[in-house]
C-alpha cells in the first residue's frame, strides 16, 4: 500500500458524489466502476487502484487531491434539523447536496482563515436565555449595547455581524427550501450561510435568526425556533425604538416603515401584534388584506431595499489572488477544486484553460 493509498479519503468520494447530487449507481455509470465495488470504497473496506482514483476524479468532476484532503465532515447545523422535519417536500438527495457543499465551503474557510491575522472589531457574545428570564427582547438589547449599536434601524446587520467577527457566506439553497443556517466549530468563527435566492427583508431576518441561534443555543432545545425569531425581531425592531410607531398600524403604513427598518411589511405587522400595539382583530384585518393584495406571497417590489453584501469572504480570496499572487493552479491546488467550479463560487474572472491538477 503506498503513501496515497494510506491517505486516501473514503468518505470524501461520498462527499463529493452528494455534492453532485448523484446517487451511487450515477456515479457507477459515469465511472465505469461497479456500484459494489464503490460502495465498498466509500465504507473504507477498499483502496482505489491509481486507475480507480482517475476514473473517481473524472467521473467526480475534481482533481485527485479533493480525496486526499485532512478537512472533517460535519453533519448538518444544529439548527437545521426543525427546518428539515418541517419540508417534508424536500428529498434527502437534497438536503445531503446542501450539507456536502456547506463542508466544502467550511473547509475552504479555514484555508482561507489559514493566511490572516483574524482579528474582529466587536465581541461575538454567547448569552443563557435562562439568565434573561427567557427574555429574548432582553438578549437582543444586551447585543446591541454590546455592539455599540445606535438606537433604530440597524442600517447593515451583515457588516455588525461581520465586524464581531462571523463571517457571512451567501450560497444557493433554494432547492431545499432553507433560508439560512450557521455553525460554530472549534478553530473557526461563527459561520452563517444565507440562501441568495430570498428578498433582501427575508434575507435579513434570516441573518438575524441565526444569530440569534449563535448567541442563544450550544445545544438544540424545543424552543430555538421561537426564541432565534422573538431575538431577530427584537435585534431588528427594538421595542423602545418601533413601538410608538406601530400603534394602530395600517397597511400603508407597514409599507411606508419597511424601507425604513428593512424588515418585510409581515414582519411589521408581527410585531405590532406581539408587542400590543395593535388587537387581534386588528392583526386579522390586516392579514386579510396582505392576501387579498397578494402581499402574504410578494410585497411591493417598489418597497425593495438593496441586499445586504458580505465582505470578509471576498476580502480572504482576494487576499489570496493578489496579496499572496496565488495563481489558478494555486488555487486549486490548495481548495481541491477546478478553477471554473471555484470561480462560479467565488465570483473570481473565468478559467484560462487551467483543468488537470493532481
Amino acid at each position: 500500500m503506498d503513501q496515497h493509498e494510506m491517505l486516501f479519503r473514503h468518505d470524501l468520494v461520498s462527499l463529493r458524489r452528494r455534492m453532485l447530487g448523484l446517487s451511487q449507481a450515477d456515479l457507477a455509470n459515469r465511472s465505469g466502476i461497479s456500484q459494489g465495488m464503490l460502495s465498498k470504497i466509500e465504507q473504507g473496506l477498499r483502496n482505489p487502484t491509481p486507475d480507480y482514483r482517475t476514473k473517481l476524479a473524472l467521473a467526480l468532476e475534481c482533481p485527485e487531491s479533493f480525496f486526499f484532503q485532512s478537512a472533517r465532515e460535519y453533519g448538518p447545523p444544529m439548527s437545521a434539523h426543525p427546518m428539515f422535519r418541517k419540508k417534508a417536500s424536500v428529498g434527502q438527495k437534497v438536503i445531503d447536496r446542501v450539507i456536502a457543499d456547506l463542508n466544502v465551503r467550511i473547509a475552504h474557510i479555514r484555508t482561507f482563515l489559514s493566511a490572516v491575522d483574524f482579528t474582529p472589531e466587536l465581541p461575538f457574545p454567547s448569552y443563557d436565555i435562562d439568565e434573561f428570564g427567557g427574555d429574548a427582547e432582553e438578549v437582543a438589547n444586551s447585543v446591541r449595547r454590546a455592539w455599540y449599536a445606535p438606537r433604530g434601524p440597524l442600517k447593515s446587520l451583515t457588516d455588525y455581524a461581520e465586524r464581531a467577527g462571523c463571517l457571512v457566506v451567501h450560497c444557493d439553497m433554494e432547492e431545499a427550501k432553507i433560508d439560512g443556517v450557521s455553525y460554530r466549530i472549534a478553530g473557526l468563527p461563527p459561520i452563517i450561510f444565507l440562501n441568495r435566492n430570498q428578498p433582501s427583508d427575508r434575507m435579513r431576518f434570516s441573518l438575524a435568526h441565526e444569530i440569534g441561534h449563535l448567541i442563544l443555543h450550544r445545544y438544540p432545545s424545543p424552543d430555538m425556533e421561537r426564541e432565534a425569531d422573538e431575538f431577530a425581531s427584537a435585534l431588528l425592531m427594538p421595542k423602545s425604538d418601533i413601538a410608538p410607531n406601530l400603534l394602530g398600524l395600517t397597511i400603508e403604513r407597514a409599507a411606508l416603515m419597511k424601507p425604513v427598518w428593512r424588515v418585510s411589511m409581515a414582519a411589521l405587522i408581527v410585531r405590532a401584534t406581539t408587542l400590543g400595539r395593535i388587537d387581534k382583530n386588528r392583526a386579522s384585518y390586516l392579514w386579510r388584506l396582505m392576501s387579498s393584495r397578494g402581499f402574504r406571497t410578494k410585497e411591493p417590489e417598489s418597497l425593495d431595499f438593496p441586499r445586504e453584501e458580505p465582505t470578509v469572504v471576498k476580502a480572504l480570496v482576494k487576499n489570496l489572488t493578489e496579496e499572496l499572487d496565488y495563481s489558478e493552479q494555486d488555487l486549486c491546488s490548495v481548495l481541491h477544486l477546478y478553477y471554473d467550479e471555484l470561480a462560479s463560487i467565488y465570483g473570481l474572472k473565468r478559467s484560462t484553460g487551467l483543468r488537470v491538477v493532481r
